[in-house]
């Protein structure tokens, strides 16, 4: 885990907002209608045409030079130009129809490998047909997202454009089949870049950077924080905050967790949220319980993306290797015979009224453990609830109440 450093003496709220997009030079705006303007249709035609890279031949794709990087660096200003849902909508709708796969090409290798399947020739010789199929299967689009990926702050440029076309899909501004296999594409792009192996878990304190702290702090949909008292309560005594972070982006939180260290099992939300922990200075002897009371998804470009579980696992590694339960080589600790873990996991979806509650309970924690993943064995998973953020109301026994 990499440690954050001393944070500013005087705190004060910085917002945190996106990057205001660059003003476009005047030229043509939107029309009355749900279109966009002729011109700027024209010139975002005339764009896509140029820098989208166009797909090499089969047997000359090693050796084709990689396009210029003014060709991505052109496409990234544009869209950063526009100003409007309705235009990006409708820039990333014409990138989806208009360069994705090449359906002619698919339908002749396909050909190609069945005609194979049905004669008698070498494994070599089908594999190779195997491999133009799949060649073919790879949208143009993609192209210009890999070469978009190499440069300064290209990652961070695509998970803001998954975001917008996420929220373009949500208005209904871009729809159908290429809209939605290009989300698709994306998001696997993005899996791959966000894997656990890029990923720094980074712990929060009271210490932690100002701005760290203001971003933990608007991230919280679930349970608000009003305002510094309350974060310091929230990163203080008997409590724990971790986030996720990517090598590219380091301090910059991608998903947030929060856990609470207490005696026993609460059945009220309050008492984790609201209520001062009993003493400034923490008494492992008093710890009994760990609970997982938040979680939340910062950027919504990355929805879909596996980070929670992830997060969740190597928190519980951590707290672990903190304090050792019994039975285990390196001594005692607070975890030993914890009867029950509980996690409540709120999934924040942005610009959405729904927010997934999850409910996971833990009810044999025996001395056996040999490992930090045996905690999740015999864990069931059951879905509670789907509603409005603010509306808790879980009735079953030992359930949480607002």
């Amino acid at each position: 885990m990499r440690g954050l450093g001393p944070g500013l003496a005087a705190r004060r709220l910085l917002p945190l907002r996106l990057p205001p997009r660059p003003q476009r030079p005047p030229g043509p705006q939107l029309s009355s209608g749900p279109t966009v303007a002729g011109a700027l249709v024209r010139a975002m035609d005339e764009l896509l045409r140029r820098a989208v890279p166009a797909t090499p031949v089969y047997e000359l794709r090693e050796k084709t030079p990689a396009p210029a990087e003014g060709q991505c660096a052109d496409f990234v200003s544009f869209y950063g130009g526009l100003t409007e849902v309705a235009e990006r909508a409708e820039l990333l709708g014409r990138l989806a129809q208009d360069f994705g796969v090449d359906h002619g090409q698919v339908a002749e290798q396909s050909a190609g490998v069945l005609q194979l399947r049905q004669q008698p020739r070498e494994a070599a010789v089908l594999l190779q047909a195997e491999d133009r199929l799949r060649y073919a299967l790879v949208p143009r689009y993609r192209g210009l997202f890999h070469h978009i990926s190499k440069l300064d702050g290209g990652v961070r440029f695509l998970v803001q454009l998954r975001a917008d076309l996420i929220e373009a899909q949500a208005l209904k501004l871009v729809e159908g089949p290429h809209v939605r296999e290009m989300n698709g594409v994306l998001k696997g792009m993005l899996t791959e870049w966000f894997s656990s192996g890029f990923l720094n878990l980074e712990r929060v304190t009271w210490h932690s950077p100002c701005e760290v702290l203001q971003k933990i702090s608007e991230s919280e949909a679930v349970h608000p924080v009003k305002n510094w008292m309350d974060i310091k309560q929230r990163v203080g005594p008997y409590r724990r905050c971790y986030f996720f972070s990517h090598c590219s982006t380091p301090e910059e939180p991608l998903v947030v967790l929060h856990v609470a260290l207490t005696s026993d099992i609460s059945n009220n939300i309050q008492s984790i949220v609201k209520e001062c922990p009993p003493t400034e200075t923490e008494e492992k002897n008093k710890i009994a319980a760990a609970i997982f009371y938040s979680i939340s998804l910062t950027q919504q470009g990355l929805q879909g993306v596996e980070l929670g579980t992830f997060l969740i696992k190597r928190v519980v590694k951590e707290l672990q290797m903190e304090t050792p339960p019994k039975g285990l080589p390196g001594g005692s600790g607070c975890l030993q015979g914890l009867a029950h873990v509980r996690f409540i996991m709120f999934l924040e979806r942005r610009k959405s009224v729904h927010i997934k509650h999850h409910f996971v309970s833990h009810t044999a924690y025996p001395e056996r453990v040999s490992s930090p993943w045996d905690i999740f064995k015999s864990v069931s998973y059951t879905w509670l609830h789907q509603m409005a953020p603010g509306a808790s109301e879980l009735t079953s026994k030992g359930s949480w109440e607002e």
